[in-house]
């Protein structure tokens, strides 16, 4: 049996544009002292829901929204303790014509030391119809202008393919 294939995603040479502050709360962690696997999962998505609302600025409530994670790959790095902060850095890498690939790093303080690395995509998705949409353009437009590139050149591709030409 062959191994799956990961995706390669594409090093982006500006830094992270968006950092979001969790404070680790005691319910996160485990019987072990440190925050649960599961919970990392929790951290990036509050950070990618911010990110979103935050350079998409939407006129309608985030649960209205027409996405849908499809895809999310965590690698654990280092442990994390009760009365740390973690800051999760979010970056878009690539639009496709109805996906957004993004990479996400998590840090913990005060030593900033890595705890993860995170890649997701995200499909925009109409429900009526039950099937995928193109990636609204002003979307691309606000994502191109926050992270200071243009993705216009994606839009014939999937995002996972865009990430990494």
């Amino acid at each position: 049996m062959e191994p799956t294939a990961r995706l390669e995603w594409r090093t982006v040479t500006d830094d992270f544009r968006h950092r979001t502050t969790l404070q680790v709360r005691f319910r996160d962690t485990d019987a072990f002292g440190h925050v649960n696997n599961a919970v990392f999962a929790s951290y990036v998505e509050l950070a990618r829901i911010q990110y979103l609302l935050e350079v998409l600025e939407p006129d309608q409530p985030f649960d209205r929204l027409p996405l849908i994670l499809a895809r999310v790959e965590l690698d654990f790095r280092s442990p994390i303790a009760f009365g740390e902060e973690v800051v999760v850095e979010t970056r878009v890498d690539g639009i496709g014509r109805t996906s957004i690939a993004m990479t996400h790093r998590m840090t913990a303080t005060p030593s900033d030391r890595l705890v993860g690395d995170v890649q997701s995509v995200l499909v925009t998705y109409d429900y009526a119809a039950a099937r995928p949409m193109p990636v609204p353009t002003d979307w691309r437009r606000r994502i191109g202008q926050h992270e200071g590139r243009s993705f216009d050149a994606d839009a014939s591709q999937p995002a996972a393919i865009a990430a990494t030409s």
